[in-house]
């Protein structure tokens, strides 16, 4: 949506996203979706015919991208009547979720695509606050692979969903067209799984796509210019996606990557998302924080039933008898949280290693892929732990914001902040270079120049103010929802 606007923000500090340091007494003047120019200094009259917008004194820093997240999988647990039914509510927050968090785009790496396509037309109208969204549609995996705790929907459940959530292929013809397919509505990444050994407990080994039908998924992607992400958990994983290769890692193995496939990974220019958070399960810290939340303002963030799954799996988790007995877990799938606790060190390393090798490290939270990874919530949890990984927190901006926009091949447009970018921005409180949790003080976010969280004016209020009052009268089945 084109519109008049013309802004300037000033008395920040800002981020300069491409050297990894803080700029004093800034001003940045929006006209439209896009930034005009950057100053040095001014005041409320400085600027002729643009409207004053004093932040006084935030940190003002491009808008967060997270390039790992599942934005239409509201189940948490189980896809329960009551869960589907509120499918379409769910989505919704969960959009609103990473704007109040200063998320202004993600790449969604698996999720329903007739949900997916609503919800960016709702974002793209107006109708509701969301991310930019950047989308692979349906997963590719093979019949019986990874993820092995997702099932293969039935025709009317699959119509209601807005797809499956992975597609199953066994062949390279099958392959092939699921891709096809998938590039048809609208992807722009293509997502694989190739996971060896199962996560749940007493699963073993997994079934992976042959070679001939990987790469008949990554020549069809490339033939419509679209990129592969693949996820993997192992070093075995990582080595033969690699041979088939796919551009971006999705998790971080369990086992040491050595130096030597390092430097290759950083030779063929190829990205790890290590997605380090959500393999923290043996984190209390992380477990207490969740379920903080859920007691601060679960309600506000979870429709009622995902709330009471996600409560559900901390407590199977946390104070039941886990692990189960073998008869339980053979009959309904439970995690194994401490074969995925001891890889996590090595996940850690495998960060440092890639990034000393010369290559790649994004940042992302598999929001949505877990009960606990919670939008909005495990952005900052996601920082803290590359952190802990050995990077500095200028390092770890760097990689939210200009590297996961070279990420994406958006860098000419996100990630930093400066004249002929989309005005993308968020303001906070503190000094996010001191301290990372300094972003979870987001006071301002605005996407392509609108102000969606914490600004003056009546842009602000038109836009949440529209998306409350449909959420009250949208009919079934409109923006995606029930």
């Amino acid at each position: 949506m084109k519109f008049d606007n013309r802004l300037v923000l000033f008395n920040c500090r800002l981020f300069d996203s491409e050297r990894g340091r803080l700029l004093h007494d800034r001003s940045v003047l929006v006209e439209g979706e896009k930034i005009k120019a950057v100053e040095k200094g001014a005041s409320a009259g400085s600027f002729g015919s643009f409207t004053p917008v004093d932040l006084g004194g935030l940190t003002l820093l491009p808008g967060l991208i997270d390039v790992h997240v599942h934005i239409t999988v509201p189940f948490m647990h189980k896809v329960t009547p009551r869960a589907s039914f509120a499918m379409g509510r769910q989505i919704e927050r969960n959009a609103r979720a990473c704007i109040e968090a200063g998320i202004t785009t993600v790449r969604d790496t698996g999720g329903f695509p007739g949900r997916l396509s609503s919800l960016i037309s709702a974002i793209d109208s107006g109708d509701i606050p969301g991310p930019r969204i950047i989308r692979c549609n349906s997963c590719i995996t093979a019949p019986g692979g990874c993820p092995d705790w997702v099932p293969s929907f039935r025709s009317f459940v699959k119509a209601y969903l807005g797809g499956q959530y992975a597609e199953r292929v066994g062949n390279p013809e099958e392959a092939a067209k699921q891709t096809g397919e998938m590039v048809r509505l609208g992807a722009e990444w293509i997502k694989v799984y190739c996971q060896h050994r199962s996560w749940l407990l007493g699963r073993g080994d997994l079934p992976v796509l042959d070679p001939d039908t990987f790469r008949a998924v990554v020549d069809t992607a490339r033939r419509s210019g679209k990129k592969v992400c693949c996820h993997i958990s192992s070093l075995k994983d990582l080595e033969y996606a690699m041979s088939m290769g796919v551009d971006t890692f999705e998790h971080s193995p369990l086992d040491e990557i050595p130096d030597k496939t390092a430097v290759e990974f950083a030779a063929r220019s190829m990205v790890l998302n290590p997605t380090l958070a959500c393999l923290d399960v043996g984190s209390d810290e992380l477990w207490q924080t969740v379920e903080s939340v859920l007691d601060e303002r679960g309600p506000s963030i979870l429709e009622p039933e995902p709330l009471r799954q996600v409560r559900r799996h901390i407590r199977t988790y946390r104070t039941e008898s886990y692990p189960p007995q073998r008869s339980t877990y053979m009959r309904k799938p439970y995690f194994d949280l401490p074969l995925i606790a001891r890889g996590f060190s090595n996940a850690l390393t495998n960060v440092g290693r890639v990034l000393h090798a010369g290559g790649r490290v994004g940042v992302g939270t598999d929001s949505g892929g877990l009960p606990t990874a919670l939008f909005g919530v495990f952005y900052v949890e996601e920082l803290q732990r590359l952190e802990l990984a050995g990077l500095t927190p200028a390092q770890v901006l760097m990689l939210a914001t200009s590297g996961n926009a070279s990420i994406l091949g958006m860098d000419d447009r996100i990630g930093t902040i400066g004249p002929g970018r989309i005005a993308d921005m968020i303001a906070v409180e503190g000094n996010p270079l001191k301290d990372l949790k300094a972003l979870s003080k987001v006071r301002m976010v605005m996407k392509s120049g609108r102000f969606l969280k914490g600004a003056p004016g009546a842009d602000h209020f038109r836009i949440v103010s529209k998306w409350l009052r449909g959420r009250n009268s949208r009919k079934p089945g409109s923006s995606g929802t029930p």
